[in-house]
């Protein structure tokens, strides 16, 4: 399995705390790296082997927003803020991958084994379910324009037989009746 395949992507904004300010950009997941895309000019501004992360928690930046921080080995610490759908979610699925790298791997998390790990099989699984996924929404998406058109194609027949109701009321009534067809 390729280590540059995605997982997944989130929107959120860096800390850069040199400049002492929040970046906009899109955190990727990789089987074995995080890192940090600015969404304005496509350069990647964080790249962390998940093996240099040292402790991945949820803190607040300001008392108030929701983050997550990285603590890499040179002890550097990462801040990223604003994540979507939230917090919660990037952070269980990275600390999943990053715990499953470091109790598949002996000793250091450099020495890739060639052997499938248990979490490459999850991610497998993973890339199906979600290809699965997007196939059933395709398809539900076709159903739900057929229907659409089923709809219309009922709706134009109800009017059409409405039609028919109103001129066979008015043929069906005596011409000798004083009051007409509307009662």
């Amino acid at each position: 399995m390729s280590s540059d395949m995605r997982v997944h992507s989130w929107s959120c904004s860096y800390y850069l705390d040199l400049e002492k300010q929040w970046v906009s950009g899109k955190l990727t997941l990789t089987p074995h790296s995080l890192k940090f895309i600015v969404e304005k000019t496509e350069e990647v501004l964080v790249g962390l082997p998940l093996s240099s992360i040292i402790e991945i928690r949820k803190e607040s930046s300001l008392f108030i927003f929701g983050a997550i921080t990285v603590l890499e080995k040179g002890q550097t610490k990462h801040w990223f803020s604003s994540l979507q759908p939230s917090r919660n979610v990037v952070f269980n699925v990275i600390e999943h991958f990053w715990r499953e790298l470091l109790l598949s791997q002996p000793g250091t998390a450099a020495n890739i084994p060639s052997h499938v790990t248990r979490g490459q099989e999850l991610i497998g699984l993973m890339a199906n379910s979600q290809k699965r996924m997007e196939d059933t929404a395709k398809d539900l998406q076709q159903q739900s324009e057929q229907l659409d058109s089923v709809l219309k194609g009922l709706e134009k027949m109800e009017s059409d037989l409405d039609v028919a109701d109103r001129l066979l009321t008015e043929l069906e009534t005596p011409s000798w009746w004083p009051f007409g067809s509307k009662f």
